[in-house]
């Protein structure tokens, strides 16, 4: 058995995500890991594009789950290609950081593999990056994949 029974990989659908499932991916074929991808609809964003769109929330947020499906499928192929089994694939509602945390400690995850996120403007100096905020709150190791050789 292997150092890391559970994986979890939280994505928000950028190049950085993906590279952290290949990661994950090889991580998991090495240490013959469960691998489970995770997306949050972060409920702030929801929220701030209902307020300045004539769409009803509901419809936002399908639109964003139809969009969030497409990039995990797409993850999963590139965890195949891996040679990895993804166990499972989620899509949750809340506020990242928080889910992310709490979805590691109810799988029983051994570590979290993300990628490294973009910075937000003013809202980064004032909440910090998802990626910071797993860091400061979550009780087992996280990788950060910054991204590829040659990226």
């Amino acid at each position: 058995m292997g150092l890391f029974r559970r994986i979890l990989v939280p994505v928000d659908g950028s190049r950085y995500s993906l590279n952290a499932v290949c990661m994950a991916a090889r991580l998991a074929r090495l240490h013959c890991s469960e691998l489970r991808i995770l997306h949050v609809l972060d409920e702030s964003l929801l929220d701030q594009l209902a307020r300045f769109s004539e769409k009803r929330k509901e419809a936002i947020r399908e639109e964003l789950r139809n969009s969030a499906q497409g990039f995990l499928s797409d993850m999963r192929c590139e965890a195949s290609r891996e040679l990895a089994a993804v166990s499972e694939v989620l899509i949750r509602e809340g506020v990242p950081h928080e889910i992310i945390v709490e979805e590691a400690s109810s799988w029983d995850a051994e570590l979290i593999v993300m990628g490294k996120l973009g910075k937000r403007g003013v809202r980064h100096i004032l909440l910090g990056s998802v990626a910071e905020r797993v860091i400061e709150f979550s009780e087992i190791p996280v990788l950060i994949v910054a991204g590829k050789e040659g990226d």
